[in-house]
């Protein structure tokens, strides 16, 4: 009887320790709402404001739902950077600077003006861009 009770013990702790192993981070699994080269970034008090804007270019992917924004990373923002083999790491709002291209994922109301405005619910960091930096093309 002693043996079943040390049994339960140690599945119960075993259990336990699984249970506060941490998960390696992961993007939104949605199609970002921008991509494209940080063109500007400014202090938003708990964050960073900061322009995004789409290019064609290959270094920079795809564009999605918006060619340019002005996006609010607050303390809530989850910010990650992709490696060029893919994974995926913890990152920090002063990793965001003039020329890192990013992904970013709305979360909230988006002020529909241009370029639009909105609060980053995730931004992920791809890389950085050596280019001439964009306008965008609204505002051109």
């Amino acid at each position: 009887m002693k043996r079943i009770g040390w049994v339960i013990v140690a599945v119960a702790a075993g259990l336990a320790l699984a249970g506060c192993a941490t998960s390696a981070p992961e993007p939104p699994s949605t199609e970002p709402d921008i991509r494209g080269v940080v063109t500007s970034v400014s202090d938003a008090g708990d964050g960073a404001s900061f322009r995004v804007v789409w290019m064609n270019d290959d270094a920079v992917g795809a564009q999605e739902d918006y060619d340019a924004a002005q996006v609010t990373a607050n303390a809530a923002t989850e910010i990650l950077t992709r490696a060029a083999d893919g994974s995926v790491t913890d990152a920090a709002v002063d990793d965001i600077a003039v020329g890192t291209v990013v992904e970013a994922w709305f979360e909230g109301p988006v002020a529909e003006s241009y370029p639009v405005q909105a609060t980053a619910g995730a931004v992920v960091i791809l890389g950085s861009y050596s280019g001439e930096l964009p306008e965008p093309p609204g505002l051109q």
